[in-house]
């Protein structure tokens, strides 16, 4: 059995053995954030997002819920989650292609920022005069040594590295020790000011090494 289905399960027992009781409903945020904070499991907390937020999507970690005052909050489901979320909220650096944390929760629980409009390979390309699948290659290749990939030169490597946008993230991604793999996604990023924005910049090699290798053997 994997440890985070035994996690999992243990969670399940405590949460049944405690009958933790869910705070009132609010339409505040401030509240609503604050008794995310009060509740101890992540089922809790889910159950209390889902009933004062509006579920946008949820991927193995974190679940997006998008809050009264039209921000996104990011809700930790599991050990993975928090991880990420402290990793975004606290980056090492500010960028116009990193969306901004606008408040997080000391347990890590959740994090808080702007709702960004997602964008597509095309616009990313019409913004930046790069097409997204070189820049994904590119990346990939720039940041080998942080994912310790063994990938091979792109063809157009020594024009795309010249951009503003790859020079501005792969800063990023070296200073926060990001892995490629999210950046090298369209899902990732959303668009600001007519600029790419990433959006999602949780997983370093710290934060992989821990749970997703753990989890994968």
């Amino acid at each position: 059995m994997k440890l985070s289905s035994v996690i999992t399960q243990s969670e399940i027992f405590y949460s049944l053995a405690t009958k933790e009781k869910l705070p009132e409903n609010s339409d505040d945020l401030k509240i609503i954030l604050s008794n995310i904070d009060k509740l101890d499991t992540y089922s809790a907390r889910k159950k209390y997002a889902e009933n004062n937020l509006e579920h946008l999507s949820s991927g193995s970690s974190r679940i997006v819920y998008q809050s009264p005052k039209h921000t996104i909050i990011k809700l930790a489901k599991n050990d993975k989650g928090i991880a990420q979320n402290k990793v975004e909220a606290h980056p090492k650096i500010k960028s116009e292609y990193l969306n901004q944390i606008l408040s997080f929760s000391k347990k890590y629980s959740w994090i808080e920022t702007y709702y960004l409009e997602k964008i597509t390979e095309k616009e990313f390309e019409e913004m930046t005069g790069v097409n997204f699948s070189d820049f994904g290659e590119a990346i990939k290749y720039g940041l080998k040594d942080i994912s310790g990939s063994s990938k091979s030169k792109p063809s157009n490597f020594d024009k795309i590295q010249k951009s503003k946008i790859f020079k501005e993230i792969k800063k990023i991604a070296e200073a926060c020790n990001l892995m490629p793999g999210d950046l090298s996604r369209i899902s990732s990023w959303g668009t600001k000011d007519d600029k790419p924005v990433l959006i999602d910049a949780g997983l370093t090699k710290e934060v992989f090494e821990k749970f997703y290798e753990k989890d994968s053997s």
